[in-house]
């Protein structure tokens, strides 16, 4: 690639890579990336060319010379191979990297590109054992370098030839909602914003300049899906997140409207006063522009804003979101590939807004071990809410048939609201594979009086929409249904009835442990009255396996500690039976050990080893629950909706 520049190569041309692959890249994908080594600079928003540097090792071909460089650019590259002087595995380096470097890294990917441009070098071998080596090679350029030593690696706060910037006033009412916010009792997740152009603030704009007046739910789906093309499912939980914010509130039966301090933003021709309510609202908003003197990419504000900042989990997705808001109002901007600096703004800003005082990290990790409520807790109950008094409300049954609707598309379901003359209210669908699919359909009774009346139930009807939608199964959902003959009747008819409470606690189960549609099943093929407790095995299993991935890898992780000339730090599937058998009342079984081992010695996962019929562990538990935690910041329930 630098031998195609020198050349005078178009930022747009593409450049074939050495290999028997066709791969191809051009300087305007990757040339941002690049800049940082040291090796070529920017000469125009579309032009680069070679360093000196760069153009000094394509005369030499000493690759010595080019890790010098890399070395002198990046942090912890070096210094690797010096900590492996005497060998080291790969996942210990990466425990050095973060105790003695302060680097930040959630998993070995940054550890294996360091060890990758050694070892192409010939600097350094990776022996059977997986512990790395530096050669005689890598050890004579290692008495080349200047290494620096543990705990130098500071982030510089630089403020030379700053000016100084006026911040917009605050418009009065924002002022109250700040003065009035508890910043410890703050909420963590923003949750689901949608993007107008890819600016959240514009869509909360439009969101509030929608319910400047009261506006029934109905409408602000029709909105929803007219602006912003969102199903049911997602509109509730843009208006869940914005009810959370304090810009928008529900004022009666299926009625919402901008609260004051909403209206007042939208007065300010600039989006700092919704910045600013946000901030009030949730945490590490405004604490993220004191963040950005630290870090300044969007997994190293993630990990401080954990050990600092209380957030429940090193969420990556919750800290784009914020990034994207503070650059919105020209708070931050983009210097790099996923790298943020602090504007002058910014940090007139932060010197304003009321911030949380950071916690010593010590104690925040021994009061917060992981998250204590799921992404979804906040919506769970908001449809429970929904749930309830939609039920009651006899005079509007299409909205207890919405609410219905939304709760089956919370569990996973593909959740189409019918209603209207000839047609069932609600047809969920479980799109599987094969005969492992299967649907059906839902009627939502409501009802002033809290119960069902037999009168209200044709069954007949009911066979006759199951049969029309091809559908498997049908229920009914109510408040409750207190006649018994209704109960004999369904279950003659082989139709299950469910009430809210039932389902509202399906729901609730469901956001702490969630189960596929496949087990779900049994829930949905009830006949005559449907409890929620026939999930109950379901979930108590769910949760039994979660406990006992923790409980297998910290045994593994004690044995490594201890590791003696018999066991040489790793046991058996059996071993670890006998250990964990006499520890619960109701000990795991062979099978479920075997299970969980296969889970955590996955090539995902790679948190132990399997050795013959043994096991090691490869890393510190921590670092197996922050790659866990990554892995699911990456799924986006909402982003293609």
């Amino acid at each position: 690639m630098l031998s195609a520049l020198a050349t005078g190569v178009e930022v747009d041309a593409p450049i074939k890579l050495p290999g028997e692959t066709d791969a191809q890249v051009s300087f305007s994908h990757v040339g941002q990336r690049i800049q940082p080594t040291g090796l070529i600079t920017r000469t125009g928003q579309r032009s680069w060319i070679l360093t000196a540097t760069a153009e000094e090792w394509l005369r030499s071909g000493d690759n010595g010379y080019l890790l010098s460089v890399l070395h002198a650019h990046t942090k912890f590259f070096g210094e690797l191979l010096g900590e492996a002087r005497d060998g080291m595995t790969q996942s210990d380096l990466l425990t050095v990297a973060e105790e003695k470097y302060n680097c930040s890294w959630n998993s070995l990917d940054q550890i294996h590109r360091r060890t990758a441009w050694l070892r192409s070098a010939e600097f350094a071998t990776l022996d059977f054992n997986y512990m790395l080596h530096p050669t005689e090679a890598g050890l004579e350029w290692l008495g080349k370098l200047e290494l620096a030593q543990p705990g130098t690696f500071k982030r510089k706060k630089t403020r030379s030839s700053e000016h100084v910037v006026e911040v917009p006033t605050v418009h009065p009412l924002v002022s109250e909602a700040l003065d009035r916010a508890d910043l410890d009792k703050r909420k963590h997740n923003i949750g689901y914003i949608p993007r107008s152009e890819g600016d959240a603030f514009a869509s909360i704009r439009k969101f509030v300049a929608a319910l400047t007046e009261e506006t029934s739910r109905q409408a602000i789906d029709e909105f929803a899906a007219s602006e912003f093309g969102l199903r049911p499912s997602s509109s509730a939980a843009a208006l869940s997140a914005f009810k959370n914010a304090g810009l928008v509130e529900q004022v009666g039966f299926s009625l919402y409207r901008a609260t004051p301090v909403g209206v007042a933003c939208l007065l300010e021709s600039t989006n700092l006063d919704f910045l600013r309510v946000i901030h009030a609202k949730f945490s590490f908003v405004g604490e993220m522009l004191e963040a950005l003197e630290e870090a300044d990419t969007p997994r190293d504000l993630a990990v401080l804003g954990r050990s600092r900042y209380g957030m429940p989990t090193e969420s990556i997705p919750e800290v784009r979101t914020r990034l994207q808001m503070l650059r919105s109002c020209d708070l931050v901007e983009e210097v790099g590939w996923g790298r943020y600096q602090l504007l002058p703004l910014g940090r007139a800003l932060a010197r304003e807004l009321p911030l949380a005082t950071p916690a010593d990290p010590d104690e925040l990790h021994s009061e917060n071990q992981g998250p204590t409520e799921g992404d979804f807790s906040d919506l769970a109950a908001d449809l429970a809410e929904n749930l309830r008094s939609a039920a009651l409300d006899s005079s509007k049954p299409e909205r207890f048939e919405k609410a219905v609707a939304e709760a089956f598309s919370f569990l996973g379901f593909d959740s189409q609201l019918l209603g209207g003359s000839g047609q069932t209210d609600v047809l969920v669908s479980a799109n599987l594979s094969g005969d492992m699919g299967y649907s059906a359909i839902v009627d939502a009774k409501s009802s002033a009086s809290g119960k069902i009346a037999e009168t209200q139930i044709n069954f007949d009807t009911l066979k006759e929409h199951r049969a029309d939608n091809t559908a498997d199964y049908a229920l009914i959902v109510g408040p409750s249904f207190p006649s018994a003959r209704n109960s004999e009747r369904a279950r003659s008819h082989h139709i299950g009835l469910v009430e809210v409470e039932e389902l509202i606690a399906v729901l609730r189960q469901h956001s702490a442990a969630p189960l596929s549609l496949s087990v779900l099943r049994e829930f949905m093929q009830g006949r005559g009255l449907v409890k929620a407790e026939v999930l109950e095995k379901a979930w108590a299993q769910e949760k039994r396996l979660f406990k006992l991935c923790d409980r297998v890898i910290r045994q593994l992780a004690e044995e490594a500690k201890n590791a003696d000339t018999v066991t040489s730090g790793a046991l058996s599937a059996h071993d670890l039976y006998l250990i964990l058998r006499s520890e619960v009342e109701s000990p795991p079984t062979p099978q479920e050990i075997e299970s969980v081992l296969s889970f955590l010695s996955s090539s995902l996962v790679h948190a132990v080893r399997k050795v013959g019929s043994q096991y090691a562990v490869l890393e510190h538990p921590r670092i197996t629950a922050m790659r866990l935690l990554v892995l699911a910041s990456n799924f986006s329930p909402h982003e293609n909706e």
